[in-house]
């Protein structure tokens, strides 16, 4: 960046001696032409770097916050789980996610035959209380 800026710097004070030294001359203008392509490379010559850059490197990968992102799956699974309960006519059941697991409590007891059918509607993941 320090060289950059240099560069540019130093082309413009060239620009300003050969301008004091062209008054009134014929070539003026062909040469201020050529000075101003000079000074439009100087100035985008940084570009081509900037391009090739790895802008998705690992660390900016560590910028996407992981434990919301588990933390949104988790809402998901639970509110998954919240209407297969609703439509099995377990309005008031509690559904809680912790590491991974689902646990559901119905609050009331149901018999070990209803228990399997909602197991393999809720899938093995849930753990039902």
């Amino acid at each position: 960046m320090t060289a950059w800026l240099a560069s540019i710097v130093g082309v413009v004070i060239i620009g300003v001696v050969i301008e004091l030294l062209m008054q009134g001359r014929r070539m003026g203008n062909f040469v201020r032409s050529i000075y101003g392509f000079i000074v439009l490379f100087v100035i985008v010559s940084p570009l081509p770097d900037l391009l090739k850059a790895d802008w998705w490197s690992v660390e900016n990968e560590n910028l996407v916050n992981t434990e919301l992102v588990e933390n949104l799956k988790a809402g998901n699974r639970q509110t998954q789980v919240n209407q297969i309960l609703r439509t099995m006519g377990y309005q008031d059941a509690l559904v809680t996610v912790f590491d991974n697991t689902v646990y559901v409590n119905l609050g009331v007891a149901i018999d070990d035959e209803k228990l399997t059918e909602l197991q393999k509607a809720l899938g093995d993941e849930v753990v039902i209380i």
